[in-house]
């Protein structure tokens, strides 16, 4: 079992991206990254970057040097997603599990082109401050 517990699909649209059995429109390709727009997107210009590897369904499962090698490119991913839709900022959004938002089980990044008041959903304050107590017990479970 992964470390994420999420099980990787040997079967996943990424996947067969990657192996050129499924069309993409590509805006680069690395050794070991790919990006393209996403089929399905939330705003014009919605882009993912991907690991060209498999076997990783959650970015909790990478190595070091996989994910370092893939996430270099989320700079100019965004700069390319930016330049091309003159948007006013980009929000790097990247799910693990279903439960987070995840559908495909290879582990990827949305580059979202965001504008004023758009609508798409944006994270803001929760209204509460962490407490002492709270923030110690969280760093002791993370053996930090």
């Amino acid at each position: 079992m992964s470390l994420s517990g999420i099980p990787y699909d040997d079967d996943n649209v990424f996947k067969k991206i990657i192996a050129g059995t499924v069309p993409s429109y590509k805006i680069f390709e690395t050794e070991h990254a790919l990006a393209f727009l996403d089929a399905f997107p939330m705003a014009q210009g919605h882009s993912l970057l991907i690991p060209k590897a498999s076997g990783y369904a959650s970015i909790i499962d990478m190595p070091e040097d996989v994910a370092a090698s893939v996430l270099k490119e989320l700079p100019r991913l965004a700069k390319h997603v930016k330049d091309a839709t003159g948007c006013d900022g980009v929000n790097i959004v990247q799910n693990n599990g279903a439960d987070a938002g995840q559908v495909v089980f290879h582990v990827h990044f949305h580059v979202l082109p965001r504008w004023k008041d758009d609508g798409l959903v944006k994270l803001g304050k929760s209204g509460d401050v962490i407490t002492k107590d709270d923030a110690e017990a969280l760093l002791k479970a993370m053996n930090v």
